[in-house]
């Protein structure tokens, strides 16, 4: 694979999980009530749910798009030697 598409891969599910993990909730936890972080941790398989879904789904994307890119590239260059 290219490196720069592992690099993608990798910055794309990072981004995921910091977006998953890291809420307002979290960062100011003093002023949040009990019932509120309760609800919070009644989340977190959903979170988790997506987290899973959504990383299957933008690593297909990738790879399809990364796959058509190389076959364009591979069609010009017949293309230019015929």
């Amino acid at each position: 694979m290219d490196k720069n598409f592992k690099r993608l891969v990798f910055i794309v599910l990072i981004g995921i999980v910091i977006f998953l993990f890291i809420q307002p909730s979290d960062i100011i936890a003093d002023t949040v009530a009990k019932t509120e972080t309760k609800k919070n941790t009644e989340m977190i398989p959903f979170y988790w749910m997506i987290l899973i879904v959504g990383g299957w789904i933008a690593i297909t994307l990738s790879y399809v798009s990364w796959r058509k890119y190389k076959g364009e590239q591979k069609k010009r260059m017949k293309k230019r030697f015929k």
